[in-house]
C-alpha cells in the first residue's frame, strides 16, 4: 500500500510535534465543551445528600422526642387528677376555699378599721408573706407524702392561725375605735 504524505511526514517529525506543549487556557476550554459525565454530578451532589440526611434526622428526633414528652406530660396529669379524688385531698381543698373566703372577708374589713394605721397592714402583709412561704413548703411535703394526714393538719392549721390573727386585729381595732368614739362623746357632752 501506498503511504499517504501527510502520514509520511508524521512520522518523520513525529519528535518535533513532541516537544510542543499546548497552553493552559486551551485544555479549560477543550474541558468546557466535553459532555459531563455522571460520575462528577454524583459528587456534586453527596454533600448535599448528607446534608438533607441529617436534617430530616435531627427533624424526626425532634418530632418523637416532642411526642415523648407530651406522652409523659399527659401520663401525669392522669396521676394528679387521680390523686384529686382522693378525700383528705378533696377536704383539704374544701377547707382551703372556706378558709380563704373567711380571711379575705376579714382582710377587708381590717383594711376599713385601719385607714388611720397603714403600718399595721404592713406589718400583717409581712407577718402572712412568711406563713405563705411555710404553707408553701407543707405543699410541697404534701405532694412528696402522698396525702399525708399530718401535713393537711399542718396546711388547716396555717390557715386557722391567720384567721385568728385578723380576727384578734380586728378585734382590738374596733375596742381603739369605741374607745374613741366614747371619749368623743364625752368631750361632747362636756
Amino acid at each position: 500500500m501506498k503511504e499517504d504524505k501527510l502520514e509520511q511526514f508524521v512520522r518523520n517529525n513525529a519528535e518535533d510535534f513532541n516537544s510542543l506543549e499546548p497552553p493552559v487556557m486551551a485544555w479549560d476550554s477543550i474541558g468546557k465543551e466535553l459532555p459531563v459525565s455522571k460520575h462528577v454530578t454524583a459528587m456534586k451532589i453527596l454533600p448535599y445528600a448528607w446534608k438533607a440526611a441529617a436534617a430530616v434526622l435531627i427533624f424526626a428526633s425532634a418530632w418523637l422526642l416532642n411526642d415523648y414528652t407530651d406522652y409523659k406530660k399527659s401520663s401525669n396529669d392522669v396521676s394528679s387528677s387521680s390523686v384529686v379524688t382522693n378525700p383528705e385531698l378533696t377536704e383539704l381543698s374544701d377547707a382551703e376555699a372556706y378558709y380563704t373566703s373567711q380571711i379575705s372577708s376579714k382582710q377587708v374589713e381590717l383594711a376599713a378599721y385601719a385607714k388611720e394605721h397603714p403600718e399595721i397592714i404592713e406589718d400583717l402583709k409581712k407577718e402572712f408573706s412568711e406563713m405563705d412561704k411555710s404553707k408553701a413548703e407543707l405543699k410541697k411535703d404534701l405532694a412528696e407524702s402522698n396525702a399525708d394526714e399530718k401535713v393537711i393538719e399542718a396546711i388547716i392549721m396555717s390557715y386557722r392561725v391567720k384567721l385568728e390573727i385578723l380576727d384578734q386585729m380586728l378585734t382590738e381595732l374596733r375596742k381603739a375605735k369605741e374607745g374613741n368614739t366614747t371619749q368623743q362623746t364625752v368631750e361632747t357632752n362636756l
